[in-house]
């Protein structure tokens, strides 16, 4: 019997940008490729799928239509909280869903808090400060290089070559244009300029890693720096710019991993996530931030990426997060595709 998945998303909008809005605005939304190709995976691996768009019509259509569990790839619609909205909603009718809870997902946007908790427990993030709206930026000791970038944001929005300030008018300068163009405050981290890395994770008890990926600043421009920009992400999609596997030793290896799962569990995240690190000058990896909805575009997106690095493919993939949330919730009644198993 299968399963009747309502695959969730909040679709890029075409035509010009709204105004106030920041040029990046809809960098984390999904394009209509995407949505498709997720639906098509879920197909391939037996499901019926409904579509239902995560906008303000959507409580009315979970309650009218029947499904088995949801499939949420949804940024949200507007607000600080946005990518908890629609997984409140689904909680507050009963309705499985793939991936984090709402207070993960809230914390994991709210950057400032989650770096916090990473430094509660432990886990090395870049030494910060953050900047209300309305407030003059202050170092508060920090030392320069910083990087200057909005609290709450993905998909590098608001990312640039001049994020990185190194001095108090250029701090001012940037603080000033998160503020403008992205209305929240600005979080100011100490600027760690060594080799990034991303681990994508997928699963639960215990989370499995795929293969450790490099973002390869090299190839880049030399005005640009090793910054994971906006720009970085939509004009250098070649392979020499994500070297995976990583050209790491096998110890440094196992600390990204290490480092990475225990991001992933102690924001709480579920399913499937992806973890972004950055070594210092003494090899001691720092996380950046942690992504509980990581982009799904095929051969595009970093999961995705280091997903046909693991042979997995796309197909797979898509239901590999499917089966975690399916196992989570009691629900492996049904088949185990994956693994060419049967329940």
């Amino acid at each position: 019997m299968p399963l009747t998945v309502g695959l969730m998303y909040n679709l890029k909008q075409e035509g010009p940008l709204e105004e106030g809005e920041p040029p990046d605005g809809q960098a984390e939304l999904d394009n209509e490729t995407t949505i498709l190709a997720v639906a098509e995976a879920l197909r391939w691996g037996g499901h019926e799928v409904m579509m239902i768009e995560g906008d303000e019509k959507a409580w009315d259509r979970l309650r009218e239509t029947r499904i088995d569990i949801a499939f949420n790839m949804c940024e949200g619609i507007r607000g600080r909280c946005r990518e908890s909205q629609i997984p409140a909603l689904l909680e507050m009718l009963g309705i499985p869903y793939t991936g984090s809870n709402p207070l993960t997902l809230a914390l994991a946007l709210e950057k400032p808090l989650a770096k916090k908790l990473f430094l509660y427990h432990g886990i090395p993030t870049p030494r910060f400060c953050s900047v209300a709206v309305g407030e003059r930026p202050d170092d508060q000791g920090l030392h320069y290089p910083l990087f200057v970038k909005p609290a709450r944001e993905g998909s590098s929005m608001g990312i640039s070559p001049t994020s990185v300030v190194r001095n108090v008018r250029d701090l001012a300068t940037q603080v000033d244009r998160v503020h403008t163009l992205y209305r929240q405050e600005a979080l100011v981290e100490e600027f760690i300029d060594g080799r990034e890395f991303t681990v994508g994770i997928v699963g639960n008890h215990p989370p499995v890693t795929l293969p450790v990926m490099e973002i390869n600043f090299d190839p880049c421009p030399p005005h640009h720096g090793r910054v994971y920009s906006y720009q970085f992400k939509q004009e250098w999609d070649a392979d020499q710019f994500y070297v995976c596997p990583a050209p790491v030793t096998p110890e440094q290896e196992a600390l990204l991993v290490k480092t990475a799962i225990r991001a992933f569990e102690v924001l709480g995240c579920q399913d499937v996530g992806r973890v972004d690190i950055r070594l210092d000058r003494q090899g001691e990896p720092h996380v950046l931030e942690v992504n509980p909805l990581p982009g799904l575009t095929p051969a595009f997106s970093d999961l995705p990426r280091v997903a046909d690095v693991a042979k997995l493919g796309y197909n797979r993939l898509v239901n590999l997060i499917l089966e975690a949330a399916l196992e989570r919730h009691g629900m492996l009644g049904y088949k185990r595709l994956l693994m060419g198993q049967s329940a």
